[in-house]
Parts: C-alpha cells; structure tokens; sequence
C-alpha cells in the first residue's frame, strides 16, 4: 500500500499489475501445459471464462481502492459487501438471516453513516 501511495512512484497501478500478472503467468502456465499439452483451455466453458474475468476485473479495482481510498474507507466498502451478499443470500438463497447477522449488518450501517457525516 505504501508503494501505491507514493507521491512520486517508480511504477504505476497497471504496472503493478502487470508486474504481478507475469509472475503468476511464470507458475501457472507450465502448470497448464503439463497437464494438457495439447488443450491449454482444457475444461474451459464461458461461465469460466466469465468468472476469470470477474477475478481480472476484481483485481484492478482492489489495486485502484488501495491507490485512492483511506484504510477505514476500505474497511467499511468491506463489510459493506459482506453485509450485501448476507441479504442477496437471504433473499436469492432462503440464506440464515439470524441476530448475530442482523446485528452486525446494522452495525456497519451505523458506522458507515457515521464516517460519511464525519468527512
């Protein structure tokens, strides 16, 4: 995070994700290729080629949260989308909706109203 927040960086975001990207790339290739030499997308469909994306995608926004936004703000977003998935859950799902969940959910909400009136 330091490296990220740097007033005059050597390298930006994308390079960093590049940079981390290829070093991945140098375990997980041979790995693929090993396995199946002749079909390296060997059980791939688009649900999983779809899924890949969303991690991608998952990735450069962490990296962008962590370049822009304050610790506690990162925090917050968090628990904010743990509080999101337990009433997706609920509701998609027929998913637990008990006190302790409940109470935690409220919690964050308090808090984040909290820090939005304090900025």
């Amino acid at each position: 995070e330091k490296i990220l927040k740097d007033k005059k960086p050597a390298l930006t975001v994308w390079d960093r994700n590049l940079q981390l990207a290829v070093y991945s790339m140098l375990i997980y290739v041979p790995l693929a290729v090993y396995d199946h030499p002749g079909d390296f997308f060997h059980g791939w469909s688009a649900v999983t080629v779809v899924v890949a994306m969303l991690g991608a995608l998952g990735g450069l926004l962490v990296a962008l949260v962590i370049k822009y936004a304050d610790g506690l703000a990162k925090n917050l977003v968090t628990a904010s989308s743990i509080v999101l998935t337990a009433a997706a859950s609920h509701v998609l799902f027929d998913g637990p909706m008990n006190t302790p969940i409940v109470l935690g959910s409220m919690i964050v909400i308090v808090s984040g109203y909290n820090y939005q009136n304090v900025q």
